[in-house]
């Protein structure tokens, strides 16, 4: 139910729920990749659910508990967009604390961290890219053009938390000024962070306020959906809380561009898909993925 002018009010009936079961993810094809709407689910109301992966609202932090589906999150739009990044038009970064979710398909990544001296040894690396590039452009274009010279950096931060607060203090300051640097800097250069996190406090990702764009999946507390959506967003309908640990992938996701939450199904990943989308990547070759059964679903 909303307002939408004085003495004027919307109200929507949900006759049944279009996102009950999961979505699959695209099939690895020759399409054209558009990075500032990529695909990466359906929404509520049936309709295509597209995120910006460069230009406004690209950086964007989603948050969840262990199970959410915050890998779908993450791998979906990367499967959208292999012909990119294929092509080198877009450099993923992968940093993966666990060790385990990005290794899978290690091929994919330009850069991989995971312990924390390897991570600050990452972020250097793109921040010192960055301020090379914001000296030869300055002056010249507003936002740098995307091409295969000057490709779409991509972060993959997984678990952000557990290096930006369960690590030694130094660290930490580190982790948080790159971190800081690349969202405040990066958009208009061709940087983009997209961070994951279990539990949302500031006290964990000090640097939330810096992501445009927030996505909450299934989270344990009421006021995890505030930390995340902002202030109201459970009163306006975000009741991530209220998820069921069966529905992964299902979350709201608020930011730029939208006035309200908006509940949404990120497409479902296989770990097959994983390797298929690495092999395209590294070797230019579409491997024909297995039929598979989606647990209440559609095959994928």
């Amino acid at each position: 139910m909303r307002e939408v002018a004085p003495n004027v009010v919307s109200i929507d009936f949900q006759r049944r729920d279009l996102l009950a079961t999961p979505v699959p993810c695209p099939e690895l094809d020759e399409v054209a990749v558009e990075l500032r709407r990529v695909w990466a689910g359906r929404t509520e109301y049936g309709q295509d659910w597209h995120v910006p992966l460069y230009g406004s609202g690209s950086h964007t932090l989603t948050a969840g508990a262990s199970g959410a589906g915050k890998n779908s999150v993450m791998w979906c739009p990367l499967v959208s967009i292999a012909p990119a990044i294929r092509d080198g038009l877009v450099r993923v970064s992968g940093i993966d604390p666990k060790g385990m979710e990005l290794a899978y398909g290690r091929g994919i990544f330009h850069r991989y961290a995971v312990t924390g001296k390897d991570t600050l040894d990452l972020l250097d690396d793109l921040v010192q890219a960055m301020n090379e590039r914001k000296t030869e452009f300055a002056g010249r274009v507003r936002n740098v053009p995307i091409s295969t010279e000057h490709p779409l950096e991509l972060v993959e931060f997984d678990e952000i938390g557990a290096l930006t607060k369960y690590t030694d203090r130094k660290t930490h300051e580190q982790i948080v000024e790159k971190v800081a640097l690349l969202t405040t800097q990066g958009r208009a250069l061709g940087f983009t962070v997209r961070g994951y996190v279990q539990e949302p406090s500031k006290d964990t990702v000090p640097v939330r306020d810096l992501f445009p764009r927030r996505i909450c999946l299934r989270v344990t507390a009421k006021s995890h959906v505030g930390m995340v959506l902002g202030d109201q967003a459970y009163e306006r309908g975000a009741w991530a809380n209220r998820i069921e640990e069966s529905a992964a992938g299902v979350g709201y996701v608020w930011g730029e561009g939208l006035r309200e939450p908006l509940r949404v199904r990120a497409g479902w990943v296989p770990d097959e898909t994983v390797k298929a989308l690495e092999a395209f990547v590294t070797a230019g070759q579409v491997l024909p993925l297995p039929t598979r059964e989606i647990e209440g679903g559609r095959a994928a």
